[in-house]
């Protein structure tokens, strides 16, 4: 079943349609929430608020895609997080609080030690983003969100959202070529060949 048929039935009062919607969304929402506030039981919470909030206004969704629908409400949670006075925590460690569905399994311990330490650069980068930017790179570049549904899910327009991204994915490279050691410029990889 897709999720117009799932909205359609949840929307008359099934709850087994939701539970299909939350199976198939609870996971992208928690990561994203992950990654924007930083600590599992914060992400834990605003993942279950999400849905709880879904499902009271579920009614009230018309001809907007669920899954857009879903991920903005998530993300005001986010930034009513913030909001509150908390700051946006560090990005999970991948070693401590496995993000679902992610992870590279690397057998030679001098691999993991280098992923460990670019995973933990690549993190810093992103923490420094502010936060419109940082969650603009996360729906797209870790929940792989289309440009269009980003721009549902922020309220902005579709150029707002590819510069957000763009300049976000400048910054965090900015950051990472700080690092040459593990991540090597173009030019100095042409010149390697």
């Amino acid at each position: 079943m897709d999720d117009r048929d799932l909205v359609g039935r949840a929307r008359r009062g099934d709850p087994e349609a939701f539970t299909q919607l939350i199976m198939q969304y609870q996971v992208p929402v928690y990561n994203m929430a992950l990654r924007m506030v930083g600590r599992p039981d914060d992400a834990a919470d605003i993942a279950q608020e999400a849905f709880t909030r879904a499902w009271e206004k579920i009614r009230t969704l018309r001809d907007a895609p669920f899954k857009s629908w879903l991920f903005q409400i998530a993300a005001n949670l986010c930034y009513d997080h913030f909001r509150r006075g908390r700051r946006y925590g560090e990005m999970p460690d991948e070693e401590t609080n496995k993000v679902i569905g992610l992870g590279i399994a690397t057998p030679d311990p001098q691999e993991r030690a280098e992923a460990r330490e670019r995973n933990r650069l690549v993190r810093e980068s992103i923490e420094a983003l502010d936060p419109d930017m940082r969650l603009a790179i996360v729906l797209r570049d870790v929940n792989g969100m289309a440009y269009d549904e980003i721009a549902g899910v922020l309220r902005v327009p579709l150029g707002t959202v590819k510069s957000r991204i763009a300049r976000a994915r400048a910054q965090v490279q900015e950051h990472l070529q700080q690092y040459p050691d593990f991540f090597p410029s173009t030019r100095e990889d042409a010149r390697a060949e």
